[in-house]
């Protein structure tokens, strides 16, 4: 096994050393300089939209669920197919959950389950730009606007990237989230934002963030039931060099994903293999950042065997996500409509190495690996 392919390896730049040992001898480790100035570079690349950073991605949607909640929200409408901890943190500030199965294209919500939403309780609508592929944002933009429904945009894994209009993710919804995990485009080892264009909102999600306290020094009181959701200023530090050099990394994963498009297209009508290799048609939209690269296996295979065959050749693969209504501690939440294509993508899909450390001699090397492993009699 000559050559080893992790799953992700973030690029951290020289600068961040400096900046996170500037961070510590100013003995100010948290709320201060380096936290204000990500946000201040990130509100420059949303357009200018309030930019709350927080501890982590599932903080920052347990601090929006809140946002809503505090607003009479009391019930939400998510794909089944996310990360868990968004129904987690829904359930924790006390909102009923309803799931809708994800289409197939871009592996998010598709805009007529908002019709599909039963009558009673005030509602806000959840969508998720799955692996950092954009969703239907300006529809659904336009379908929540015209019957006065929120919108959450899970944006976790879609800082860079850009809708059918051009429009960047985290930029038309009420309000969204932002994660900076280490898989992330831009990381700050742990970390999130909320990210809004609402100024009420914007300065709710500030008090939440410190415990619910409001105004300075001996004007200091506690005018929310808060969380101590604060990012420090070394994990800003991070993210400050990160987003210095993130149109570079954004490219370089994007040179990446394009080889592994070209490269997986022919292994899926390779005459040799199990038929039924498919890439999700959203890593195509020209708006994607790649942040991770997903397939979905042969029906026929193993996704078991799979993973360990290609960990034999050094390479590293996992699940994709989950489907929510399979996870015994969200069994008993309502599906409006039948469910199909998030169990599918759960149960056959594998995400694939990428990130901006690859080059691609490593593509070659991974999908070589992934032939191998698919090879009848293996």
């Amino acid at each position: 096994m000559s050559r080893k392919v992790r799953l992700a390896h973030p690029e951290i730049p020289e600068g961040a050393l400096a900046l996170v040992a500037q961070a510590l001898r100013s003995g100010h480790l948290t709320s201060g300089e380096y936290v204000a100035r990500l946000e201040e570079r990130l509100s420059a690349r949303l357009g200018g939209r309030h930019v709350i950073l927080v501890s982590s991605g599932t903080t920052a949607a347990l601090v929006a669920f809140h946002l809503l909640s505090d607003r009479g929200i009391e019930r939400v409408l998510m794909p089944d197919f996310l990360f868990p901890s968004m129904a987690s943190a829904a359930r924790r500030v006390g909102l009923d959950v309803l799931l809708a199965d994800i289409e197939p294209r871009l592996l998010s919500l598709p805009p007529d389950a908002i019709d599909r939403i039963p009558a009673g309780g005030r509602t806000a609508v959840l969508s998720v730009d799955q692996f950092g592929i954009p969703g239907h944002n300006p529809e659904l933009e336009r379908r929540t606007a015209s019957i006065g429904l929120p919108w959450f945009e899970d944006a976790a894994c879609a800082l860079g990237s850009r809708d059918d209009a051009g429009s960047a993710c985290a930029t038309r919804s009420t309000v969204a989230i932002l994660s900076f995990h280490p898989r992330k485009t831009l990381t700050t080892a742990e970390g999130g934002a909320v990210v809004t264009s609402d100024p009420d909102l914007a300065a709710r999600a500030r008090m939440l963030r410190n415990l619910g306290v409001a105004g300075q020094g001996t004007d200091r009181r506690f005018e929310m039931a808060g969380y101590n959701a604060r990012m420090s200023e070394l994990h800003a530090a991070v993210g400050l060099a990160q987003e210095a050099v993130l149109d570079e990394l954004l490219e370089r994963r994007r040179r990446i994903g394009r080889l592994y498009l070209e490269r997986l297209d022919h292994l899926a009508t390779h005459p040799d293999l199990p038929p039924g290799l498919s890439v999700p048609a959203g890593f195509r939209h020209p708006g994607s950042n790649f942040q991770s690269l997903v397939i979905l296996l042969p029906a026929s295979v193993s996704r078991h065997d799979v993973v360990a065959r290609l960990a034999e050749d050094g390479v590293e693969s996992t699940l994709p996500g989950f489907s929510i209504h399979a996870q015994p501690v969200f069994a008993d939440l309502p599906c409006i409509g039948p469910v199909e294509h998030s169990p599918r993508l759960q149960e056959s899909g594998l995400a694939l190495p990428l990130h901006e450390r690859m080059e691609p001699q490593d593509v070659e090397h991974v999908v070589e690996a992934l032939q191998r492993a698919l090879a009848p009699g293996k």
